[in-house]
């Protein structure tokens, strides 16, 4: 691009709805389905995965020198990486300035809608703009499909230089659905003119498509744990490897402490960058006392500090904003702290707020605990948030779990029935789909990539693992229902059974899960 984007003929056609820009992303493989393709074609994807990415942005008109401008800061992590991304994104958009900066925020995945991925000033972008910039991109994308990827033959000989050559075959026209919001999100922040850009890794960091930037301003790495191990590893040094994989040369990075094997991978490749790292400890929660944070839960405590030194550095470089370091969380810093929004993560909801209100008595209270954790350590956190804020008296709890295929259910389930041990343990048990609606998905979040039978399948698995967990559990009081509308008009009808009792559904073991719940209640995008 460099100082002018190249102009692309455009067919004489009306402009793209919201709903065909959608639809023409939902016609795009989805991130589960790039799982499989990762995992299937080993080593040579991620070899790939790169080049790919260059090739398709040079084909809408951007070479990855073009994001300089954005300053961006890169997060990854395994747990904590969309909440530390949105933390810092409202410590920027609240802290005084003669004029406010202009935030954009790219994560993954959506709750509601797609458009919340792709966030200007902490709000999803509008339909109008998500459909017009989807529409520039899918038409430079098809007035150039002609152009074949060329992939590095060099000292290639034999079946190598023919399994290169069949690849460059095989490069699809237009990338899968994460890699073309990739594009689409970047290509939005550089016409919206943003100050600051925070893109949240999709999967690992190393051969991700968001690590085509070249110059971050910082780089931040949250806690890391055993997610994706069938692309990423089977051990915490291999994923590890993966994630700090976004270092980049002489860029500094921002890491919270992770175990020694984790923590010494991380040194070493910033080491090898010749990046500044700065590694945030736990024990420094203690700056925060008497600060507001608008999330709940101290594993929010964690990214806060983590947000907070990403939010100094970027202040530093870019805005040569001086700092005392004998205040640990500047002052500057406390709106955006307290005022950051971040739905589906330890977020309350109760009926009264939904559309389902006018179904339940006036002094009938449903209230959802909504967590999207989807691994071993976060649902420990969330379980425990669970657990301290509850009410222990006249209440039926109920459990709504739904696990994504490539997870582990059963192990992750295990960390749920442990609630069971305590006085926060469930009456009833609900194991869901993840598709929204009796009729189906909605156009936002339409999954092609499985079948019926197989996510049935899994919820049937589940209610099995449950009962084995917990021997002494109720078998009548597990439920497995087709769509997640089903399970909430359930926990109506039950509420109707127990009428001198209030219900609290805990919603976890999957963020798809949290936002089409979000859906069925009436919840606008966030």
């Amino acid at each position: 691009m460099s100082n002018t984007i190249r102009r692309f003929a455009t067919l004489n056609r009306m402009p793209f709805t919201y709903s065909e820009a959608v639809n023409k992303l939902n016609s795009l493989q989805t991130n589960a389905a790039l799982l499989e393709q990762l995992r299937k074609a080993g080593p040579r994807m991620n070899q790939y995965s790169l080049p790919e990415m260059r090739h398709y942005f040079k084909r809408i008109g951007y070479e990855p020198h073009d994001f300089d401008h954005l300053q961006i800061i890169h997060v990854t992590g395994t747990k904590g990486k969309g909440s530390t991304s949105a933390l810092t994104q409202s410590i920027l958009r609240h802290y005084p300035l003669d004029r406010p900066l202009r935030t954009g925020l790219f994560t993954s995945p959506h709750l509601v809608a797609v458009r919340e991925r792709i966030r200007i000033n902490g709000e999803p972008i509008s339909e109008e703009l998500f459909a017009k910039y989807s529409e520039d991109v899918w038409n430079r994308l098809e007035n150039t499909k002609d152009q074949h990827i060329v992939f590095g033959q060099e000292g290639m000989t034999g079946d190598d230089a023919k399994k290169a050559i069949r690849d460059q075959r095989a490069h699809p026209d237009k990338p899968i659905y994460f890699r073309y919001l990739t594009l689409l999100a970047l290509h939005a922040f550089v016409q919206e003119k943003v100050d600051v850009a925070i893109l949240e890794v999709g999967i690992g960091g190393e051969f991700d498509s968001t690590n085509i930037i070249e110059k971050p301003v910082v780089c931040g790495i949250t806690s890391l744990g055993l997610d994706h191990v069938n692309v990423l590893g089977h051990t915490i040094d291999q994923i590890a490897w993966h994630k700090s994989g976004i270092i980049k040369q002489n860029r500094p990075v921002v890491c919270f402490e992770q175990i020694p094997e984790a923590m010494e991978v991380v040194k070493q490749r910033a080491a090898d960058k010749k990046a500044p790292l700065e590694i945030i400890h736990s024990s420094q929660v203690a700056a925060l006392n008497g600060i507001e944070i608008g999330l709940a839960g101290v594993h929010q405590c964690y990214n806060a500090l983590t947000a907070v030194s990403l939010s100094k550095k970027w202040l530093e470089e870019c805005r040569g904003i001086e700092f005392n370091k004998d205040q640990p969380i500047p002052e500057g810093f406390h709106e955006g702290l307290k005022k950051v929004v971040w739905p589906g993560r330890g977020q309350r909801l109760p009926i009264a707020n939904t559309k389902y209100a006018s179904k339940v008595a006036d002094d009938k209270n449903i209230t959802w605990f909504l967590d999207g954790a989807h691994t071993m350590e976060s649902l420990g956190v969330c379980t425990e948030w669970f657990k301290n804020t509850t009410s222990n008296n006249d209440v039926s709890r109920i459990l709504v779990f739904n696990c994504t295929n490539g997870r582990d259910g059963p192990r992750l389930l295990s960390t749920v029935s442990q609630l069971q041990n305590s006085a926060a343990k469930f009456d009833h048990v609900v194991f869901t789909t993840n598709v929204t609606f009796r009729e189906g998905y909605t156009t936002d979040n339409t999954n092609n990539t499985v079948s019926t039978a197989d996510i049935v399948a899994m919820q049937k698995m589940l209610a099995e693992s449950w009962l084995d967990q917990v021997p002494d559990f109720n078998k009548d009081n597990v439920h497995v229902v087709g769509s997640i509308e089903e399970g909430v008009d359930w926990t109506v009808d039950h509420s109707r059974n127990v009428p001198n009792k209030n219900i609290q559904v805990l919603t976890t073991g999957s963020l798809i899960l949290v936002g089409n719940t979000l859906t069925v209640l009436g919840m606008p995008p966030q």
